[in-house]
C-alpha cells in the first residue's frame, strides 16, 4: 500500500503560485476545456495531481468557473489564499 502524502498549507500555496499562471494562461483564450484536457496539455510541465488540485482551489476562488464539466475564466473575485 503506498504512503499518503500529507501536505502542509504552505506547501499547497506553493504548489498553486506555481502551477495556477498555467492554467489561467491556458483558459485565457476563452475556450472551455475539461479537467483531463488541461491536465493532457500541461502533463509536460506540471504533475496531474498538482494540475488537479490546483484547479480545484482555483474553482473554490472563483479564479475559473465549472460550466458543466468544462472550465473557463472566473470573476477572480476571491483570492487565492
Amino acid at each position: 500500500m503506498p504512503k499518503k502524502l500529507y501536505l502542509s498549507s504552505a506547501d499547497i500555496n506553493a504548489m498553486v503560485a506555481r502551477v495556477a499562471p498555467a492554467i489561467l494562461e491556458l483558459l485565457a483564450d476563452g475556450v472551455p476545456r475539461g479537467e483531463k484536457a488541461i491536465v493532457a496539455a500541461l502533463a509536460g510541465r506540471h504533475p496531474k495531481d498538482e494540475v488537479v488540485r490546483t484547479l480545484m482551489r482555483l474553482a473554490v476562488t472563483d479564479r475559473v468557473d465549472d460550466r458543466g464539466g468544462k472550465y473557463v475564466l472566473g470573476t477572480g473575485e476571491a483570492d487565492l489564499e
